[in-house]
């Protein structure tokens, strides 16, 4: 019984959280276009505090903003600009998945699966010369090189908090029932 528990704590010890996900080329321009907008929006949250800091650098430390009427108008105008550049960063157009080239999915330093004339290899990507990837294969030190041609499906890895999840619960049940069994 004492090697079950054993067995069970390498098991969760060595569990990865990273599973891999056929590459979906609708979600990488969803994503793309979320990493444009987000940008916008800080930098028109940027501007706000800017205009509010300065506005209250403006305002005598014995005058309340809040009862100003002034202050009012300016917050309500804030909010409608803020409003109208959120309308129109809907109006982006979405980036075709078709224009999508092999070397914007595979980037240097991250794991993948790669399908290569038949072959099924775990790489890790290290840089792209012209059309060729040189990239690493798991549990191997020779560089190998693929053109972006043979290479015929894409798994990328990503972390998975659903298994992440699962693993921190197991854990903390594996260490309550350690500590149960030391106080019995």
């Amino acid at each position: 019984m004492k090697t079950n528990y054993i067995f069970l704590a390498i098991t969760l010890f060595f569990t990865s959280c990273y599973t891999y996900k056929a590459f979906d080329p609708e979600e990488y321009a969803v994503e793309l276009a979320n990493q444009s907008t987000n940008t916008s929006t800080q930098n028109a949250r940027s501007k706000v505090t800017q205009m509010t800091e300065a506005r209250r650098q403006k305002l005598s430390p014995n005058q309340n903003s809040f009862n100003d009427t002034n202050a009012l108008i300016d917050e309500e105008e804030l909010v409608k600009q803020a409003m109208l550049k959120k309308g129109e960063n809907k109006e982006k157009p979405v980036i075709d998945p078709s224009t999508i080239k092999m070397t914007d999915i595979i980037k240097e330093n991250k794991f993948y699966k790669v399908d290569v004339q038949g072959k099924q290899y775990t790489i890790e990507a290290k840089q792209w010369k012209a059309d060729t990837l040189y990239a690493v294969a798991k549990g191997k030190k020779e560089e190998l090189k693929f053109h972006k041609n043979d290479i015929s499906d894409v798994q990328i890895r990503k972390f998975s908090k659903g298994k992440s999840d699962a693993l921190t619960v197991a854990a903390y049940a594996l260490g309550g029932v350690g500590v149960f069994l030391l106080l019995k």
